[in-house]
């Protein structure tokens, strides 16, 4: 992969994106038919890397139950409660403000602080959403090749 320092700038010649890495269409264990975008992460408190599908119509991160479960001495920035509406019903949970890390393969790690909903029943897939993550960065994509890229949003509290 190339350098992306000069790739994707804005006309002021201030970067958009530092980094990049390849995303699936599909997660690993899932026979879904439709492609969709999913990105690796790490949660701050372990070097365990996870998959999420991004989610610009949603709120917030939603992590699956055993991911959660994973890193639930970490959540300890409590902000208040939450709500999550899905095609399976609806979810009650708690938010917590927490860091993960965007993996990159080309730039550097981006490290990205988000509102998790920690729903202590919830099974499907890890979300990275709009409202609380995806908002504090730029991104952008490339479904051709199969790239996601981002780095830090101008104001951006990471």
């Amino acid at each position: 992969m190339s350098d992306l320092h000069n790739v994707l700038v804005f006309a002021t010649g201030e970067p958009f994106a530092t980094s990049a890495s390849r995303y699936l269409d599909q997660r690993p264990e899932s026979r879904e038919p439709l492609s969709r975008i999913y990105v690796k992460f790490i949660p701050q408190g372990t070097e365990l890397q996870f998959v999420a599908l991004l989610d610009t119509g949603g709120h917030y991160c939603i992590l699956n139950s055993n991911v959660a479960q994973e890193i639930a001495a970490e959540l300890t920035e409590y902000v208040g409660e939450g709500d999550l509406r899905t095609a399976y019903g609806r979810f009650q949970g708690k938010l917590f403000l927490h860091q993960i890390t965007l993996v990159a393969e080309t730039g550097p790690l981006l490290d990205v602080d988000v509102l998790v909903l920690a729903v202590p029943d919830w099974l499907g897939p890890n979300f990275i959403g709009y409202s609380g993550a995806l908002d504090r960065i730029n991104f952008a994509v490339s479904p051709r090749k199969n790239m996601f890229f981002f780095g830090l949003a101008d104001g951006s509290p990471s």
